[in-house]
């Protein structure tokens, strides 16, 4: 009787730390993926020269991935501009130095009980 109860036991934890592993692996998968997608819209606007044409472009990538992008563009004497959507982006050419990328993802564990938004910041240069 009691190797039944230890096998159920066994088999139980077994399960248990399983499906806790795969729900922490997933939302580990969640952060990779939006730092990469970080890392390649603040590229992307280093490399475009502040373009408008490409931070549409981001806006409209990070939107479709399900996270939360905010652009703020600085020059020589401070903040010009912050973005929070596609819409908000001028047309017009303007001098900037400095672009601060901000972007909000969700962070879930569904068997923990886990429910929260992040944010990563870093600055195009």
């Amino acid at each position: 009787m009691s190797q039944i109860i230890k096998a159920f036991m066994g088999i139980f934890l077994t399960l248990f730390m399983t499906v806790t592993a795969m729900g922490i692996l997933s939302a580990y998968m969640e952060v990779m993926n939006a730092q990469d997608m970080q890392a390649r819209i603040v590229d992307e606007i280093e490399n475009s020269n502040y373009n408008p044409g490409v931070i549409r472009e981001c806006f409209r990538q990070s939107s479709q991935s399900g996270y939360q992008l905010s652009i703020t563009l600085f020059g020589e004497e401070g903040a010009l501009v912050t973005m929070h959507s596609e819409q908000e982006v001028s047309s017009k050419e303007q001098e900037i130095e400095l672009a601060k990328v901000e972007m909000c993802f969700p962070f879930r564990v569904a068997f923990l009980g886990i429910d929260q938004t992040h944010t990563f910041v870093s600055y195009a240069r």
